[in-house]
């Protein structure tokens, strides 16, 4: 009896061991395949397509696309955005979803690869600020040498002589305007300050670096002088939103004395506050 017991007991073993759930992984899906895309083995080379310079300011993700170069007969090009694998690095300088549209984070370079079977391919993007626009703002007279006599640019200094500045004190503000046009990191435009005896306006040209500096010269012969007025040293930064910004520049700008001799006049300028007002 004894002995039978164990027999049952075995068999009942037995049978709850064949009924067990399986322990291994239940395997995933296939990946997602866009049906209209070529099989990767006919993929030879491939390509990216879209803008490398991209405005923190963009009002929509920027759109990438990938060009595969296959092997099908004719000879064809296919281009894809879904069913392709998308990346981005470093991310903090723009992020990438997987229909290939790049989203800025802010200022910087980026790598951005696609990736269809064993074939990829890389280009490097750019993030910048878009300088564009209309700014007005004011500047400081931080230094100056040079003048008609030596009391010129005490009064500069102090918000008049030749300068022409609309402040009085210790350290006036002189108003100033900006009109500014960019194409990816080049800007041109046109400086224009407002004076007493009449508006002065010189034309500026200079390029973004890739810290996000504004840089910008100007070399404009005023009429009248034999000396052309000079602009150097911009160097200039821009908040997060692009709506305002501060620098420093040098300027040397030729004048005539009352007998009609030429003189120059090289002062420094710092300025914060420049608002973008468009």
């Amino acid at each position: 009896m004894r002995t039978a017991s164990l027999v049952v007991l075995w068999a009942s073993l037995l049978v709850g061991c064949n009924s067990s759930t399986p322990t291994s992984p239940t395997p995933s899906g296939p990946p997602v395949v866009n049906p209209n895309l070529p099989p990767a083995s006919a993929v030879v080379g491939m390509s990216l397509l879209g803008d490398e310079w991209i405005t923190t300011n963009v009002a929509a993700p920027v759109q990438h696309t990938a060009r595969l170069h296959t092997s099908n007969t004719p000879f064809e090009y296919t281009l894809a955005t879904t069913g392709v694998e998308w990346s981005i690095a470093p991310a903090g300088v723009a992020t990438i979803d997987q229909q290939g549209r790049v989203t800025p984070v802010s200022i910087g370079t980026a790598t951005l690869t696609a990736k269809y079977g064993d074939r990829t391919s890389s280009r490097e993007i750019r993030v910048l600020h878009d300088f564009s626009g209309n700014w007005s703002g004011q500047f400081r007279i931080t230094g100056c040498s040079g003048g008609f006599d030596f009391r010129e640019c005490g009064r500069m200094m102090s918000g008049a002589g030749a300068g022409g500045g609309t402040g009085v004190g210790t350290s006036p503000l002189y108003p100033f305007a900006m009109t500014l046009s960019q194409f990816r990191d080049q800007v041109t435009g046109t400086v224009r300050e407002p004076r007493p005896s009449g508006e002065i306006s010189y034309s500026v040209s200079g390029i973004i670096r890739l810290n996000g500096q504004l840089v910008l010269e100007a070399s404009a012969t005023k009429q009248n002088n034999t000396e052309p007025l000079r602009v150097f040293n911009w160097a200039s930064t821009t908040n997060n939103g692009a709506t305002a910004m501060s620098g420093a520049f040098t300027k040397i700008e030729p004048y005539r004395g009352p007998f009609g001799e030429p003189y120059t006049i090289r002062t420094e300028h710092e300025f914060t506050g420049l608002s973008h007002v468009q």
